[in-house]
């Protein structure tokens, strides 16, 4: 188990090799409600990102063109019940058949192709950070807690509603991964 480079140690100059998801753009089945899908005409039709939908209680329809007889391909949706007599909606990743709920599109020689993020080797953001990454992300995020866009942040800068002690303990909480920050930064003044 492990190796080089494994572990949680710091990273630096690490060689980002996967590409991230939030760069392209996606279907998203929370655009499908199962309330609204039971009530879907014959064919409802869509456009994003210049990919032109026929929307089906059952599947999608990939048009090149606006015409039916344009079909690349489709990609069907998956059920599974829910609470209360509903349904989930997923959509089937065409290359994989695998349930998913977000597909992202690619174009491979003009053709738009709506494939899982496995499929095409993608990761999140959040899995690229390094350990000092994480750190800085988590004291932004506290800080932005507090209503404040800076480091410095006064005894009267408390949050109407907030206890003191909580206060007190999220500005604590601020210091201590600032000097956190320090010791993974890439360069130290010796």
């Amino acid at each position: 188990m492990g190796g080089i480079g494994s572990g949680t140690g710091i990273r630096p100059n690490r060689k980002r090799t996967k590409q991230f998801v939030e760069t392209f753009p996606c279907i998203d089945t929370s655009a499908f409600p199962f309330s609204s899908m039971r009530l879907l005409p014959k064919a409802c039709q869509l456009s994003i990102q210049g990919v032109t939908f026929q929307i089906y209680p059952d599947k999608l329809l990939i048009l090149q063109g606006n015409s039916p007889e344009a079909l690349l391909y489709e990609i069907f949706f998956s059920l599974t019940p829910a609470h209360y007599g509903n349904h989930r909606y997923w959509l089937k990743c065409p290359k994989c058949s695998q349930r998913k709920r977000k597909l992202s599109l690619i174009r491979m020689d003009g053709f738009p192709l709506f494939l899982c993020r496995c499929c095409l080797n993608l990761v999140y953001k959040s899995q690229n950070r390094t350990q000092g990454d994480q750190i800085i992300h988590k004291k932004w995020a506290l800080i932005q807690k507090l209503g404040w866009s800076n480091e410095c942040i006064p005894d009267e800068a408390k949050p109407k509603g907030m206890h003191w002690s909580t206060f007190i303990g999220i500005r604590n909480e601020i210091a201590f991964l600032h000097d956190e920050a320090f010791r993974f930064a890439p360069f130290k003044n010796v």
